[in-house]
């Protein structure tokens, strides 16, 4: 007897290395910043900071325009999209030893991208993603992974840029290392006309 697995409907995520960003100058964006409190009604001492600036990369049009051919090359290469995609919004967050996010993902965008810069020794940042429907039945396997488990952590190291859909659920873990966990992150929207018939309509920025 044979068997084939067919994972059909999986989540699009795709990992980016070795981009080759110019981290000096990605950090001295990160450096201009002032920073907001997340989660400040729930303790915000156990809460990453966000940058108050929400369009950061417009301080730098040649690195805003490096993500966006990412994107777009992400769009096309592995989603086989015609759209042009642009950016909407950008941040930074901060997260020092023993902070957290909470669970959450991203309105009004269609990709987010988060892109990791500055540890040490590459040490790596840890994000966790939930995934969005689950068995109503709580069985146990013997060992979790991508297909059976509720949720899944990528390690991101330096240089790296993670993509995925903007309702799939995330959140950063508990960043265990005394050094501050520094991360761009970003939300984009198709750009022309999507749909069609009575359901089609022209986005543009």
């Amino acid at each position: 007897m044979n068997a084939q697995l067919l994972p059909i409907f999986p989540e699009p995520i795709v990992e980016y290395k070795d981009i080759g960003v110019d981290l000096s100058r990605m950090q001295y964006l990160y450096d201009l910043q002032e920073w907001a409190s997340t989660n400040p009604e729930d303790n915000a001492e156990y809460f990453l900071e966000i940058s108050r600036n929400m369009n950061v990369l417009d301080q730098d049009q040649e690195l805003k325009d490096l993500f966006v051919s990412i994107i777009n090359e992400y769009a096309k290469k592995f989603m086989l999209f015609n759209n042009e995609f642009y950016l909407t919004t950008s941040w930074f967050t901060k997260t020092e030893r023993n902070k957290i996010s909470v669970l959450h993902n991203h309105g009004n965008a269609m990709f987010c991208a988060v892109y990791y810069f500055g540890s040490p020794d590459d040490t790596k940042s840890k994000i966790t993603f939930e995934k969005p429907v689950t068995s109503q039945f709580d069985v146990k396997p013997s060992a979790y992974n991508a297909i059976n488990g509720p949720s899944y952590v990528f390690e991101m190291g330096n240089d790296t840029l993670l993509i995925f859909p903007s309702y799939l659920k995330h959140k950063v873990n508990r960043h265990d290392n005394p050094y501050v966990r520094k991360s761009l992150a970003m939300n984009f929207l198709p750009r022309g006309v999507i749909g069609s018939g009575t359901n089609e309509v022209r986005l543009s920025a």
